[in-house]
């Protein structure tokens, strides 16, 4: 029988630890915000110190870094403050679309991102954010715009140093799976009717990160108001059965405040995940 050449054989080996090497590279990385509570505030005007451990997410006009725990900073893929602007000024972020009835509601211009004016809005605002210090930010109503024009937006932020906070993934149309499981994504944001544990825990194990925090966010926009409520609890009954998922709800508005709606699950009672653990006898996450 023939022997292998040694170069043969050095070269199976160089390749085989190439590969090795390349897969360990692209392994997933916990992010940095696994298991901490979002306080999702972007209503309110004094969103108060922060608080050790946890995360807040303030509103567009909010320039400063609370000096408790992380902050994120809301940013727009609309043009926020089309309402206030004149003629002259709506056009430097032109052309617009007109398929948003969100961007209508609540008078924002829904850029076209075929058009100049979608990556002026977006470099400043994130030159802006960068200034100001914040390292986290949340980029609105990507529901709007094709999972493509949004990936080129988080890709944008990377390059300025600038993590992504996802919104509403399932609400998009078209397969979401390349905008969570995109490297500049650190956490997914859900507001009602936006998808629920299920649909979120599925989404973020189809993107390799098992541990992706999700945060469900609720509001109602008067205190006699329920839909809000009901929904909230809905929600963190189904979130219980999942690591990294918390529910918060906002009873006197649109994001004001950000009370918990969790309720600690009893450390006896084996849910999905810890029964999925218990059965391989593994330490990753399922």
């Amino acid at each position: 029988m023939a022997s292998t050449p040694i170069w043969l054989l050095a070269g199976a080996l160089a390749l085989s630890f190439s590969t090795t090497t390349v897969h360990a590279d692209l392994q997933y990385m916990s992010s940095p915000l696994a298991g901490k509570k979002l306080r999702y505030v972007i209503g309110a005007e004094n969103p108060g110190k922060g608080r050790d451990g946890e995360i807040v997410e303030v509103g567009y006009d909010l320039s400063k870094l609370l000096p408790v725990g992380i902050t994120i900073a809301y940013c727009n893929l609309f043009n926020e403050k089309y309402s206030e602007q004149s003629k002259q000024q709506r056009a430097e972020y032109g052309p617009y679309l007109k398929t948003s009835d969100t961007a209508a509601e609540y008078g924002e211009g829904q850029i076209d991102p075929r058009g100049p004016g979608w990556r002026r809005n977006l470099t400043e605002q994130f030159e802006r954010r960068k200034r100001q210090g914040f390292e986290y930010i949340e980029l609105d109503n990507p529901d709007a715009y094709s999972v493509a024009d949004v990936v080129g937006a988080v890709d944008l932020a990377a390059s300025y140093g600038l993590k992504v906070i996802a919104k509403n993934p399932k609400l998009m149309e078209g397969d979401p799976l390349p905008y969570v499981a995109h490297p500049n994504v650190y956490g997914i944001i859900v507001e009602k009717g936006a998808g629920d544990a299920h649909d979120m825990h599925a989404l973020r194990e189809r993107a390799g990160k098992p541990d992706l925090p999700v945060w469900f966010v609720f509001f109602d926009e008067q205190p006699r108001h329920t839909a809000g409520k009901a929904a909230a609890r809905e929600a963190a009954a189904l979130a219980q059965q999942y690591a990294g998922m918390h529910v918060t709800y906002s009873p006197s508005g649109e994001y004001l405040d950000a009370l918990d709606e969790n309720t600690d699950p009893d450390p006896h009672v084996t849910t999905k995940q810890t029964r999925a653990r218990t059965t391989v006898h593994s330490r990753e996450t399922s």
